[in-house]
């Protein structure tokens, strides 16, 4: 169990939920979230948006969990459990492109910040899709990267492809147009699949996405793949 210390609002939809936990956790895992009884039924999987000090999490208000989620206030309670899933790479690189749909953006921020840490002089364009009345960058403009924002349309249309290895996380649609893209121009793509886990652990299979080598799932074999290597993408 967790306690709130923050639970700032961004804009309209997004809040940056701030608890008093400190944990050893990878860039690209995610956390199970609940901050209720009995229902909602299912706790809600979300990404650790930062962890350099206590953990840290983006989200946006899109059902009855998060619904809850935005009610909360310094001092309340959250159970919150893992971290789970594997994570992004973050040595040896010394320049990347990280592509955000949305709340798909959430990771990056703690992934950016553990590459500068372990890769000198790393190069980093950060792309940020949104819709016209999304303020989301207000919670990235500390970052030491090249922030590249995107209102309305499509990421790709301002996507470039000079930097070799990419990783997205996103809408579904997003993440099949990037990794389409990224393989035409010979670059290297992972994405981060945003599937509707139910329980975390990869016991209820709900999260399920065929692979080239099977079926996976993406709370456990995943969340991050090798973006040629998911079918629905190709």
């Amino acid at each position: 169990m967790a306690k709130v210390i923050e639970n700032i609002r961004i804009d309209s939809t997004y809040y940056l939920l701030k608890t008093d936990l400190k944990m050893d956790v990878l860039p690209g895992q995610f956390f199970m979230l609940r901050a209720w009884g009995t229902y909602p039924t299912l706790s809600r999987p979300i990404s650790i948006f930062d962890a350099s000090e206590n953990l840290e999490f983006l989200y946006e208000v899109v059902g009855e969990g998060t619904e809850i989620f935005s009610k909360l206030k310094q001092g309340d309670n959250i159970k919150v459990e893992g971290p789970y899933g594997n994570s992004f790479n973050t040595e040896d690189i010394s320049e990347i492109s990280l592509v955000g749909g949305g709340v798909g953006i959430a990771p990056f921020y703690y992934v950016s910040k553990v590459l500068k840490e372990k890769n000198k002089n790393i190069k980093i364009d950060l792309y940020l899709g949104e819709r016209e009345n999304q303020e989301i960058e207000k919670s990235l403009l500390d970052l030491d990267v090249n922030l590249k924002i995107k209102k309305g349309g499509f990421i790709t249309d301002i996507l470039e492809f000079d930097k070799k290895l990419i990783y997205t996380c996103g809408p579904d649609i997003m993440m099949k147009n990037v990794t389409k893209m990224a393989i035409e121009n010979n670059c290297e793509v992972y994405v981060s699949l945003d599937k509707r886990m139910g329980c975390g652990v990869g016991a209820c299979l709900s999260c399920t996405c065929k692979t080239t080598s099977g079926n996976k799932r993406s709370c456990k074999e995943g969340p991050i793949f090798k973006g040629e290597d998911i079918i629905e993408y190709k």
